[in-house]
């Protein structure tokens, strides 16, 4: 833990707590709800947080604040305001020095392990940083530890909550959309993630959307955006708000989370490794589209790059598979968001691993068993979902499918 923390045990220390943790229940014991608060910087996280706990009758928190900066200021306003073991707060930890998605996602499972130990709130709050991932914080909660146990044993979710600074999404998807120039290319491993990548993510694995700063809105634009939101996250429930002010049960009672649902909630996901019509295209109303792109040849890098960063007007929203002509035996990952593409190899298909004898086919997973076809293809695919507004179907499959070379057997494209 940094030197922030407010979570010591009897030793002074609860670093590494969830390693060897064996919890000890009873069979008719209740588990803890669990509600994951996420969004970007000024979204208003904190203040429905706040809001939360002043209206909920009944029941005492526990409340985990992340903050990547050393000093955690939202811990600090929440402290003041609700001191530990007070009536609404049981127990306040800061995670500060890095996101609970990632490079201190230990701490968030020692810190719900000592939430447990030592004061069994009603319900636990997990405010995360403006730079997590939903996706990425529910691994901690399936990671078993040594001994073979994993947080969901006493805990259990109830929604992952994306606070959305409304106005300024807007603004920044109309921005993106009226500036579709070259789009800037980074790899999967580049620690920068741009803000509308970034939120897309937070929205896509969202059970509960809160469209906040109505106020600043016109009846129009709130409609724009809550299409938006529908067309990028279907599943996701809304509620708008001002200064997060929402009915508290709304948040807290009902359960939405559902782990395979939730985490295929974003349009991008529906569509992925999915079987189906070859390239649908629906249309979500004012204009919002998405088209699936699929083909079983490899591309050549260099047009399909080209065609992908500077020739998809409209074209908002990308996320898939791709297979190049550069390297057949690698399996692409792109994700597109604004004037970023985020592309890059990450690794062998499951034809190379079969091939190679690295994997049986009888343990292939059953998604790819339904899209695998005979070797030399396999599960070499080019398989992009691409969102955006007034989106040309025909055109976008004419620019993809004119980047294929015409080689069936991928080994004779180099």
């Amino acid at each position: 833990m940094s030197e922030t923390s407010t979570l010591p045990t009897a030793n002074g220390d609860h670093r590494f707590a969830f390693l060897s943790w064996k919890p000890e229940t009873q069979p008719d014991q209740p588990s803890i709800p669990v509600t994951i608060i996420s969004g970007f910087l000024g979204a208003g996280k904190t203040t429905l947080l706040k809001h939360l706990l002043t209206s909920s009758p009944g029941g005492r928190f526990g409340l985990i604040i992340n903050d990547v900066g050393s000093v955690n200021i939202d811990a600090q306003d929440l402290r003041e305001n609700f001191p530990e073991e007070s009536e609404k707060v049981k127990v306040l930890s800061e995670l500060t020095q890095g996101c609970i998605c990632c490079s201190i996602g230990d701490e968030l499972a020692d810190a719900m392990v000592y939430l447990w130990e030592k004061s069994r709130p009603s319900h636990i709050l997990i405010e995360a940083s403006g730079a997590a991932n939903p996706r990425k914080i529910l691994e901690t909660f399936y990671t078993q530890n040594f001994a073979g146990h994993h947080l969901l044993e006493v805990f259990h979710l109830t929604n992952l909550v994306t606070v959305v600074d409304t106005p300024y999404f807007l603004n920044q998807w109309k921005m993106a959309l009226g500036d579709q120039k070259r789009r800037r290319h980074i790899f999967l491993n580049d620690p920068r993630q741009p803000y509308l990548e970034l939120l897309m993510e937070q929205i896509e694995t969202s059970d509960l959307l809160i469209l906040n700063k109505q106020d600043l809105l016109s009846p129009a634009e709130q409609q724009e955006a809550e299409t938006i939101f529908a067309g990028l996250n279907s599943r996701a429930e809304q509620i708008t708000a001002t200064e997060g002010v929402v009915d508290s049960a709304d948040v807290l009672k009902k359960t939405r989370f559902n782990l395979k649902a939730t985490q295929r909630g974003g349009r991008v996901y529906q569509f992925l490794e999915t079987t189906g019509e070859h390239s649908p295209s629906i249309s979500h109303g004012h204009g919002l589209n998405t088209v699936v792109f699929r083909a079983r040849r490899p591309a050549r890098k260099t047009d399909l790059f080209r065609v992908l960063r500077s020739e998809l007007p409209g074209v908002i929203r990308a996320k898939g598979f791709y297979w190049t002509d550069e390297k057949p035996g690698q399996s692409g990952i792109l994700s597109l968001a604004g004037g970023v593409l985020r592309a890059d190899y990450a690794g062998p298909w499951f034809m190379d691993l079969v091939k190679d004898g690295q994997v049986p086919l009888s343990e292939i997973p059953q998604y790819i068993e339904q899209i695998w076809e005979p070797p030399p293809i396999g599960d070499r695919r080019q398989e992009i979902v691409l969102i955006g507004v007034d989106l040309n179907k025909q055109d976008i499959l004419n620019r993809l499918n004119a980047c294929l070379t015409t080689a069936t057997d991928p080994e004779e494209s180099l």
